[in-house]
């Protein structure tokens, strides 16, 4: 990936609707040299996929969760995998890492209340191979109410 293509994904992580030829005129490109730069991006796996920025409240889900996860098992993948197939109504996982340190997996959760996070949490507890578990609720997101008061997003940029 070279500084070009730095630039074109740093382009669609801001707006992954935006076309080949705004994009070309963005970076100074062709539009056809453009359209070969994505798909080259995309074969490689680069991206990934495009997706859109949900406003949670209107959705249904305002509440957003953090949920940090001790396992005792050896195999920690397979204890994920465990926790991402458990389904809860009003309950969206959005990320699921596994991570350093004194916890071994972290998840972000949006849901539709407090209750749905106490039954998300009694069902990860319920997980063979989960030792404990660390919740903390967000109150807000810094990037996003910026960007909202801005009229914008924020969102990260590609350093190549």
């Amino acid at each position: 990936m070279d500084a070009m293509d730095g630039k074109i994904v740093n382009i669609l992580v801001e707006n992954g609707r935006l076309s080949h030829e705004l994009i070309a005129k963005e970076v100074h490109l062709s539009r056809p040299a453009v359209f070969e730069r994505i798909k080259r991006l995309e074969a490689k796996g680069v991206i990934r996929g495009y997706g859109a920025r949900i406003q949670w409240e209107a959705v249904g889900l305002p509440l957003t969760a953090f949920v940090w996860i001790r396992t005792n098992s050896i195999n920690c993948n397979e204890t994920g995998r465990q926790i991402a197939a458990l389904k809860v109504e009003g309950v969206l996982l959005e990320d699921l890492y596994r991570i350093t340190g004194d916890w071994c997996l972290a998840t972000k959760y949006h849901l539709a209340g407090p209750l749905v996070l106490q039954q998300v949490i009694d069902r990860i507890r319920q997980v063979p191979g989960v030792q404990s578990t660390m919740t903390t609720v967000a109150l807000s997101s810094i990037l996003e109410s910026e960007a909202s008061a801005a009229g914008a997003t924020l969102p990260p940029r590609v350093a190549v």
